[in-house]
């Protein structure tokens, strides 16, 4: 967990983690140089979890450190703002023991409010029987994983697959989703059932800046997609081309509106309508 001025929701976050219906796990926090109480509360939790303390070097820097200090098979980044269920890491554990190892795993979830109030489920597209190359295609159309709600595989980072230190925090698990799935070869399976309780609040970094990010995306794209060879990119812009003329008229409206909503609206208005557009989008890819 990296953890920055993270004091408000930071004790019902690590509870969740703590009240895991399995228990061989290890608890790594990473305290990125914050201001706040959240160190306070940390080490009232000093027996139960690692708490490494550091100066702010950024959400990446703090992730990179908690994966050099874990012991596990596998990893798990989550963040202070949201609940696991009870049950959710045995869910994902049993599950990657029946998958090939490098393989991905990720869930549905809810989205709560401020109060922990649910608002709504969020049900994720299910590709599992795609196959991997199938599945980057969708990833390069910008199909998005919520972060919280994987397993990822330890044995990513010995191969070299890396969080890496982006001009924008916000992308920096699509680009690592990405660089696996193409690099990699890593393959990514849904369970269809709700795992984690995920928090929309005013202070959330995935939700300011939203224009900065969509922009950002494109720049993490090309920059993958030029360390393939040329056959390769051939086969992925062929392909993507392909799926998006497929797309039905329904999608490509609202792709359209986000766009507009992108390059017309003044800034005040868009990061609202954004998070509408592309939430509703990526729930009916």
């Amino acid at each position: 967990m990296p953890i920055y001025n993270s004091e408000k929701f930071l004790k019902d976050s690590i509870n969740s983690v703590l009240h895991q219906t399995y228990q061989n796990l290890e608890i790594i926090v990473i305290d990125d140089g914050s201001t706040d109480n959240s160190l306070k509360i940390l080490q009232k939790y000093s027996d139960k979890i690692t708490v490494i303390h550091q100066e702010n070097k950024g959400l990446a820097d703090a992730l990179n450190v908690g994966i050099k200090n874990m012991n596990g098979k596998w990893f798990k980044w989550f963040s202070p703002d949201d609940i696991l269920y009870s049950d959710a890491i045995e869910i994902l554990v049993n599950e990657a023991k029946k998958l090939p190892e490098n393989t991905i795993i990720y869930s549905n979830w809810e989205l709560i409010d401020n109060v922990g109030k649910k608002i709504r489920d969020f049900f994720e597209s299910n590709y599992n029987e795609l196959n991997i190359f199938e599945y980057n295609v969708r990833l390069l159309d910008g199909q998005q994983i919520n972060v919280n709600t994987t397993l990822i595989p330890a044995s990513l980072f010995e191969k070299g697959c890396l969080i890496q230190n982006l001009e924008d925090p916000v992308a920096i698990d699509y680009d690592f989703f990405l660089r696996a799935g193409m690099l990699y070869d890593t393959k990514f399976y849904l369970i269809s059932k709700s795992l984690v309780q995920y928090r929309i609040h005013s202070l959330q970094l995935s939700h300011k800046n939203i224009i900065k990010t969509l922009s950002y995306l494109l720049k993490i794209r090309k920059n993958i997609m030029s360390k393939l060879d040329d056959a390769d990119k051939k086969h992925y812009l062929q392909h993507l081309s392909l799926y998006k003329k497929n797309k039905s008229i329904s999608k490509k409206t609202l792709e359209f509106g986000l766009k507009l909503t992108q390059n017309f609206l003044p800034n005040e208005i868009t990061d609202k309508l954004l998070v509408f557009y592309v939430n509703y989008i990526r729930n009916n890819r």
